[in-house]
């Protein structure tokens, strides 16, 4: 994943449980809602290629691009996001803020009406579905739900992206552009899918 933002709380150097250090930070990339509406998506980053003389760098307000892996966990209504970074910059950095990347996904589809079929502005046929993952917080299990939308290659028919294990309930495995926007004050999250299958539980086989 690449991150372009803002440091919102300045580098501190931490060790972890197997006493390696690693650099922390807090870094906010603005995210819209398409209507003039946004809200600061707070990135609790994690580096290890770092030393105590990088910390000048990382300061509060400094422009950065971060990338590496970003884990999304949901709390409450909301989410907490974590990157385990590969690679900083504080070089060239646009002054507009981006979130680009892949996901990779494993979760479940919905119960019912699990897809539709729409038609883009170019006349080409696509579907569009939801799946959710799940995670348990304390005692209970939490969803973080995507949006996704898969389009046939080129002048091929919908029916060659509706596999026959697309149904209720089935497990899958995603890949392919991860899109953050806000509705309503909340994160959302939707992916153009590159590739997906159907996931079966060992304990199913």
């Amino acid at each position: 994943m690449n991150l372009v933002g803002t440091v919102k709380r300045g580098a501190t150097m931490r060790e972890d449980k197997n006493k390696k250090s690693y650099l922390s930070f807090v870094m906010a990339v603005n995210v819209t809602d398409g209507n003039g509406n946004s809200k600061d998506m707070e990135i609790h980053v994690m580096y290890y290629n770092a030393k105590k003389s990088d910390l000048p760098l990382y300061v509060e307000n400094r422009r950065i691009v971060a990338q590496g892996t970003l884990d999304i966990h949901k709390k409450g209504e909301d989410y907490n996001f974590y990157l385990s970074a590969k690679k900083l910059s504080v070089k060239d950095v646009s002054d507009e803020d981006a979130i680009v990347g892949e996901l990779q996904f494993r979760g479940r589809l919905k119960n019912d009406d699990i897809m539709e079929e729409k038609i883009d502005k170019n006349g080409n046929p696509y579907i569009v579905f939801s799946a959710f993952s799940a995670e348990k917080v304390g005692d209970k299990f939490v969803s973080t739900w995507v949006r996704f939308m898969r389009f046939p290659a080129k002048g091929a028919g919908v029916e060659t992206i509706k596999p026959d294990w697309m149904r209720p309930k089935a497990h899958l495995t995603v890949t392919g552009d991860l899109q953050v926007y806000v509705y309503n004050n909340v994160f959302r999250f939707t992916c153009i899918v590159k590739g997906m299958e159907e996931y079966v539980k060992e304990n199913n086989k």
